[in-house]
C-alpha cells in the first residue's frame, strides 16, 4: 500500500502543516493547464555555480522586488503572472484559505526522467508553499532538518492533478528532497512573502 494511504488515513501522523489533496484538479482542467505551459521559454535552474537538470521558468506579482540574491535562479523573472497562472492562483488560494495575492511568486517546472532534487528547505523569503502536479507522478520525501538522518522520512506519492501544501512546522523545520523522476513530470509551485519573523530563519 503506498505511504499516502498510511499517513492521511490518520490526520495525527502527519506533520504540522502538511496538507495534501488528490484530484485536486480534472484531467480537462490539467490539460488546459499544459497547453499552456508548452509554449513557454523555460530554462535549466540555476544555483550559484550550477545548473540543475529541471527546466524552468518564474514570475513574480513585483519582479523588481529585492527578494533575490544576485547571480540566483529566481532573478530569471518571466515577469508577472499569466492569466493562466493567475487562474490558478485564485483556486490554489481558495483551497489553502489565503487572499490570492498573498502568492508573490509561481514557478513552472519540467522534470524529465532522471531529474532528482536534493534535500533543502526554500528560501526564507517565502512563506506558504503549494504545490500543483501534472502528467506524471513524482515522490516527495521529508525529513527533520535537525535529524539530517534519511531513515527518519517520510514519503508521499505526488499524484497528476494533486495539490500539497507545506506551510508552519513541516515548512520551517523539515527538509524536503525528490528522488530521480521515473516518467516526465511536471508541477506548478506556487508561495507566499514569509513574515517577518519566519524571514529571520536561515536557509539551509
Amino acid at each position: 500500500m503506498p505511504m499516502q494511504h498510511d499517513l492521511f488515513a490518520d490526520p495525527a501522523a502527519l506533520p504540522d502543516g502538511l496538507r495534501y489533496v488528490p484530484d485536486f484538479l480534472s484531467t480537462d482542467e490539467e490539460r488546459t493547464l499544459l497547453d499552456a505551459i508548452a509554449p513557454l521559454s523555460l530554462h535549466e535552474a540555476k544555483f550559484r555555480t550550477y545548473s540543475a537538470r529541471r527546466r524552468v521558468a518564474h514570475f513574480h506579482d513585483d519582479p523588481t522586488a529585492p527578494f533575490y540574491e544576485e547571480g540566483d535562479g529566481d532573478t530569471l523573472s518571466g515577469g508577472e503572472l499569466p492569466p493562466f497562472l493567475v487562474a490558478l492562483r485564485a483556486r490554489v488560494a481558495h483551497a489553502v484559505q489565503v487572499a490570492e495575492t498573498d502568492f508573490v511568486h509561481a514557478l513552472v517546472t519540467e522534470y524529465r526522467p532522471g531529474t532528482p532534487i536534493g534535500w533543502h528547505r526554500d528560501k526564507p523569503v517565502y512563506g506558504i508553499v503549494a504545490g500543483v502536479s501534472l502528467r506524471g507522478t513524482g515522490t516527495m520525501r521529508w525529513r527533520p532538518c535537525a535529524s539530517q538522518d534519511a531513515h527518519h522520512t517520510l514519503s508521499l506519492e505526488l499524484a497528476p492533478r494533486s495539490l500539497y501544501v507545506m506551510r508552519e512546522a513541516i515548512r520551517w523545520s523539515w527538509q524536503h528532497s525528490m528522488p530521480p523522476m521515473k516518467e516526465l513530470r511536471y508541477s506548478i509551485t506556487l508561495r507566499t512573502r514569509a513574515s517577518s519573523a519566519n524571514a529571520r530563519i536561515r536557509p539551509d
